[in-house]
């Protein structure tokens, strides 16, 4: 594997990670709501970097999306609501089909 492809599989594993926080931390709450987002919402830096290592986005948004630690807890509901405001606040982001995501 080249050093270009472990970088790309480390943001990919990291962001994986990320989506399946189960805690209750705001910084990695943030986290966990962007990984979700930046892979559910077709993100073009997202099949990016599934076309890198040929892996198919869709495999890995599917396998996400049946990953019970994906969702969100009913811990977690109640803190996110000010997370995402947070984020919708912040320029860099918009509400698209009632997805947060990135503005490129």
């Amino acid at each position: 594997m080249m050093n270009g492809d472990k970088l790309v599989t480390a943001i990919l594993t990291q962001a994986v990670d990320d989506a399946k926080y189960t805690g209750t931390a705001k910084h990695n709450l943030k986290h966990k709501i962007e990984a979700i987002n930046w892979i559910v919402t077709d993100d073009p830096q997202f099949k990016y970097y599934c076309r890198l290592l040929n892996i198919e986005p869709d495999w890995i948004k599917n396998k996400l999306l049946g990953h019970a630690d994906a969702s969100f807890t009913g811990q977690q509901r109640p803190m996110i609501k000010d997370i995402i405001a947070k984020l919708e606040n912040n320029k860099a982001y918009e509400i698209v089909d009632g997805r947060l995501g990135l503005i490129y």
